[in-house]
């Protein structure tokens, strides 16, 4: 199979020839989706030269064509004669094929689907595109579980609350009827628009997760955690404008300060991973026992993953953090420094997926999200951190694409007994 792509206006067009058939549709996928990650959301394929389809290359069309109407784009075949036109008639698809008449530069598509930029800039080979939300946009932060990081989880540690839509956060919980259900499974957790996925402290390598639905609200039983609720102030899209241009966490974290002119924020973001670095609880902390001493090297093998390398290239994460100039509202276990940027103070998780497009200018959150986990399973869930060993550290996590929701954060202190 070969492949040739050309831009006309806002449209990609990939001529392909050869068989699209069980042996190529992969690659065909993957060719397509890397021009959907490009930002082209109305892809065309010439099959003029296109000789076979099979089912599976059938499949591969038609979970394209599901990527870019869930985004808003467009997609069709042109050209196509013989065997393939008569498949797809017969398939039932003929909606697919499309006139070549609308490739004319006057039903183009315009920019209809993209709003208008407040503010765009270039900074070290990475476009950043600020979209204004709500002038006085502002997330307030509540903190819940009162757990001392790596001693034994008492039962006023423990405190269920609920993530509505509404409510987004990170920390460490589980599910379950009580915190002693809970106990043997606390992990990680991150919750974004009416969805909670968690990695349960049980061993496993899959993260499990629950998703808001009809009366349901997913809960969970915490011991740490950090939750955010209010109305986002900015958008912030980012871009590679050179080849291989990749954009830091912790200079994603000091465009949201500057951006919103706070030294305190909060953000839900999804972008395309470069690489991550984190770590993850390998074993539940409520199994910590008095005589344990999980802080210290080598037990903390037994309590803690490390990630080893950079990892998930390519897939979807999705992003929470809290971060701060100021740590003094926060509890102290809840923000750590940063190697790198060392008067910052911030906790991140992330949860992986795979790559699913967003939707061009300004997106909303929540379909953003359900988009993400539809059909979808998570493949991975990290506390995010810095590796700033000399000479063998794995540096920091990084974003080649993404869109980042954010504000500034007001910190609600727990009420004085």
């Amino acid at each position: 199979m070969q492949i040739e792509t050309k831009i006309a206006g806002e449209r990609a067009i990939l001529s392909v020839s050869g068989r699209l058939d069980a042996s190529w549709a992969e690659h065909f996928h993957g060719t397509v989706q890397e021009t959907i990650r490009d930002g082209h959301h109305h892809v065309r394929i010439d099959a003029s030269g296109l000789d076979y389809l099979s089912s599976a290359g059938i499949r591969s069309l038609l979970r394209i064509q599901r990527e870019l109407t869930a985004v808003k784009g467009s997609f069709g075949i042109i050209r196509a004669a013989g065997f393939v036109a008569d498949t797809l008639r017969l398939s039932g698809l003929e909606q697919l094929m499309v006139d070549t008449a609308e490739l004319s530069d006057a039903e183009t598509p315009g920019h209809a689907d993209r709003a208008p930029v407040d503010a765009v800039q270039s900074v070290g080979g990475i476009r950043f595109e600020t979209h204004l939300l709500a002038a006085q946009g502002k997330i307030t932060a509540r903190s819940a579980g009162r757990w001392n990081t790596w001693s034994p989880v008492l039962k006023v540690d423990a405190e269920e609350i609920s993530f509505p839509k509404t409510v987004f956060g990170l920390g460490i919980g589980a599910p379950g009827n009580d915190a002693d259900a809970a106990r043997t499974r606390f992990g990680e957790f991150v919750a974004a628009a009416g969805h909670v996925a968690w990695l349960p402290g049980d061993g496993s390598d899959t993260p499990d997760y629950l998703e808001q639905a009809e009366r349901f609200v997913p809960r969970l039983h915490v011991i740490q955690s950090l939750t955010g609720e209010g109305d986002f102030s900015h958008l912030i899209r980012f871009s590679p404008e050179e080849k291989g241009a990749c954009l830091n966490l912790s200079d994603l974290f000091l465009r949201i300060l500057q951006t919103t002119r706070s030294n305190a924020a909060a953000m839900v973001g999804l972008a395309e991973v470069e690489g991550l670095v984190g770590t993850a609880l390998s074993r539940s902390p409520g199994l910590i026992q008095p005589s344990d001493r999980p802080s210290d090297f080598p037990e903390m093998r037994n309590w803690l993953s490390f990630s080893g390398e950079r990892i998930h290239r390519q897939a979807q994460a999705l992003v929470v953090a809290f971060l701060s100039r100021d740590p003094s509202p926060f509890p102290a276990s809840q923000l750590s420094p940063l190697a790198s940027q060392p008067e910052l103070r911030a906790h991140a998780h992330a949860v992986i997926l795979p790559y699913r497009p967003l939707q061009q200018g300004v997106p909303a959150l929540e379909p953003a999200v359900r988009s993400l986990f539809e059909d979808n399973e998570p493949a991975g869930l990290l506390h995010l951190i810095e590796d700033g060993r000399p000479a063998v550290g794995l540096g920091q996590s990084a974003f080649i694409r993404g869109a980042c929701w954010c504000a500034p954060l007001h910190v609600e202190k727990e009420p004085t007994v």
